[in-house]
């Protein structure tokens, strides 16, 4: 290990998550990066995780347990991690993901060579019953924030961020109940240039039936949540095409969740907002006078 080289914080959120967390932890801890610390954020699990976590701390000082007596959320849980972080650059993976073994290496190389404070990658993503794939995220770099507040961003299991860049924004905003890491992206890109690494540091885990992003309503607040938040950034920046299209996939989240009064009231507001687009204009105007000319 170079002696120059930041201590890295990983902070794991676990609730309930006994029998997947092992795999998760020995996935950091087998990290050709070395000066790393692993910080488990119980968030008041009623299962065996802290047994779990306490036979790895057994055989790795590097790994460290925190815990909530209630349980408030995973963002809750990933703050506390943060405030108990010791390292320069703070981690982040979920409990049930698994990262690849050069995951922290290609990012605090890539990080401290571009001179940025927040940094995420590439990604594979295990659907069930099939071998992992290329998980697509979009390649944002420098200044990103009319780029994140137009299209989800960033994951937390990606990320790699300086505690400081953190600790500015106030942590994370634990009242977001999903696309969490979306929001976090959003608040750092007003502060921050990021960088992007393009090799995939992770696999992220689409076959838990418990996870945040597998709940569509949930999935549909936390997007209604967000964009109360950027509504008029997003407009002055992207215009009525951008409004359109979050409505749009508000309303399918609640589709797919069966929340049909909210399904249609974000549908309508959806098309509304189409109209008033410029470009949806100008192609209903190049359409009418084409069937003119015929």
């Amino acid at each position: 290990m170079n002696s120059k080289e930041p201590l890295v914080s990983v902070v794991v959120p676990a609730y309930n998550r006994a029998q997947k967390l092992e795999a998760a932890i020995k996935s950091i801890q087998a990290q050709t990066y070395s000066n790393l610390e692993v910080i488990i954020a119980d968030d008041g699990s009623q299962d065996d995780t802290k047994a779990v976590v306490q036979r790895l701390m057994a055989g790795d000082s590097r790994v460290r347990y925190v815990h909530h007596e209630i349980n408030q959320g995973a963002q809750a849980a990933r703050n506390t991690g943060i405030r108990a972080a010791k390292g320069e650059w703070i981690a982040f993976l979920d409990s049930d993901d698994a990262w690849l073994p050069e995951s922290l290496r290609l990012r605090v190389d890539r990080a401290l060579a571009e001179n940025v404070d927040v940094i995420y990658s590439g990604a594979m993503i295990r659907y069930e019953g099939k071998s992992p794939e290329v998980y697509h995220l979009p390649e944002w770099r420098g200044n990103i924030y009319t780029k994140v507040i137009s299209r989800e961003g960033p994951m937390f299991q990606s990320l790699l961020v300086r505690k400081a860049a953190l600790e500015k924004i106030g942590l994370l905003d634990e009242n977001i109940t999903a696309y969490q890491e979306w929001d976090t992206a959003i608040r750092l890109a007003k502060h921050y240039q990021f960088g992007f690494e393009p090799e995939p540091t992770f696999i992220y885990d689409y076959t838990s039936k418990d996870a945040i992003s597998r709940d569509c309503v949930r999935a549909g607040r936390g997007y209604e949540q967000i964009l109360k938040k950027i509504f008029w950034d997003a407009l002055w920046t992207s215009g009525p095409g951008t409004i359109a299209f979050h409505y749009e996939r508000m309303a399918n989240w609640f589709k797919d969740g069966g929340d049909s009064d909210s399904w249609r009231r974000y549908q309508g507001r959806a098309k509304l907002w189409k109209l008033l687009s410029p470009r949806d204009v100008l192609g209903k105007l190049r359409g009418l006078l084409a069937s003119r000319k015929n």
